[in-house]
């Protein structure tokens, strides 16, 4: 990926038959993001991103008795949302139901692409980041 910008890596990740991608700041709102064939209106896509936002918050109220979250699994009847956070961000990624999610959250988790995304993050002046394993 080299010096691409953040939002071609996001777009990279489309290769992986995703409906969307995207990254949310700690205020659940979009850095940057990348569709195919999502349907929802821009209101709502911002109710869910804080939503997915909020919802990361409150599972790292259990992280010292728990462990961290590395990442949530949220299917509905034709899609399937997965969330990783990244450090006070989110990655936000939805696929088909039926989509094999174990081989896009270990590219995720990679390191060289986990690296590449904090590095483009830290261009777009977002909080420190690093990709939970």
């Amino acid at each position: 990926m080299g010096e691409k910008d953040l939002g071609h890596h996001i777009h990279s990740l489309l290769k992986y038959d995703l409906e969307y991608v995207g990254v949310i700041n700690a205020q659940g709102r979009l850095v940057e993001h990348a569709s195919k064939n999502l349907r929802i209106s821009p209101e709502k896509l911002e109710m869910l991103c804080m939503g997915i936002r909020l919802q990361h918050s409150m599972q790292s109220d259990f992280d010292e008795e728990l462990g961290t979250v590395n990442y949530i699994v949220t299917e509905r009847s034709t899609l399937k949302f997965i969330s990783l956070p990244i450090s006070g961000n989110a990655l936000l990624v939805i696929t088909k139901k039926g989509a094999d999610h174990g081989p896009l959250i270990k590219k995720i988790c990679s390191k060289q692409f986990s690296d590449t995304l904090k590095s483009h993050l830290e261009c777009h002046n977002v909080v420190q980041v690093g990709v939970r394993k």
